[in-house]
């Protein structure tokens, strides 16, 4: 399915500011910090059991039970309640990014035997906050909900002082998002955001290989961070950045090099076993 705008609430700022001091409190656990470059992280607020040590994403048939922390959040839960069919809701998380700091481009769902209908509402946003989808850039605005159509190689990523939140919300995977929302307006404009990008060059793609040079095991994970982060500022596809990184590795001529490249890659695009993590 295309990724999409499928409509907006009006946010109530005072009670939504309450919620978010909860949050700013909270404990986000590392599950899933393999998938970050900087500090990208998520907490539980409906799950399978209703125990917020769950934070591990798995298929399953139940409607999601609410954890302790969504229980101590009243706003987020009445619009869960308010804009979302909860009988077939799985997850509901809090996804919060930081400055400077992405998801590494990657394909969910990989290490499940189903796939999820994933919709996310921005609740804490900016226009130097981005999502991307291959070769496409795009950002989702304060109020907005979308469908995110997550088996695609895509990415996240804020760039401005103050963290990005949204909530994103999991439901069964046979079913249509735009059947998943409800009581949901339309904009008043339209969401074009204007790619202001780079244009991608021969010249750039040199300067990225030119880190052939200095490529070790020492620095692997911070040059892996640093060509995540390219299509955020260039015209290029997200996925872009594996074969880069592959290319960087074979002139180098380092086989232990060449192996992680081709792990990260598989890992994060092609396949992975439930419970397995990637480390750099």
């Amino acid at each position: 399915m295309t990724t999409r705008l499928l409509g907006m609430v009006e946010l109530d700022q005072t009670r939504l500011a309450a919620d978010l001091v909860t949050l700013a409190k909270a404990n986000f656990p590392a599950t899933y910090s393999d998938f970050s470059c900087g500090r990208w992280e998520a907490c539980m607020l409906r799950n399978q059991s209703g125990v917020q040590e769950e934070d591990t994403v798995v298929t399953h048939r139940t409607p999601a039970a609410t954890t302790p922390l969504g229980r101590s959040l009243p706003y987020l839960n009445e619009l869960l309640d308010t804009y979302f069919d909860t009988s077939s809701m799985r997850y509901a998380r809090i996804v919060r990014i930081s400055e400077n700091s992405c998801i590494i481009p990657h394909r969910d769902y990989l290490e499940l035997d189903a796939t999820f209908a994933r919709v996310h509402l921005a609740l804490d946003t900016n226009e130097r906050c981005a999502n991307t989808e291959k070769d496409r850039i795009f950002h989702m605005r304060l109020g907005e909900i979308w469908f995110l159509d997550a088996s695609i190689p895509h990415s996240a990523g804020c760039f401005s002082p103050t963290p990005r939140v949204h909530l994103m919300v999991d439901f069964e995977g046979t079913r249509l998002p735009e059947d998943v929302v409800r009581k949901t307006k339309q904009p008043a404009t339209g969401n074009a955001l204007v790619d202001t990008r780079k244009d991608w060059t021969n010249e750039a793609l040199e300067c990225v290989l030119g880190l052939s040079e200095i490529i070790s095991e020492a620095n692997y994970r911070e040059i892996v961070f640093i060509l995540a982060k390219i299509h955020f500022f260039y015209k290029v596809d997200c996925q872009a950045m594996y074969s880069w990184l592959r290319e960087l590795c074979r002139r180098r001529g380092d086989p232990v090099l060449i192996e992680k490249a081709d792990k990260l890659e598989r890992f994060y695009l092609v396949d992975r076993a439930p419970g397995e993590v990637m480390i750099y």
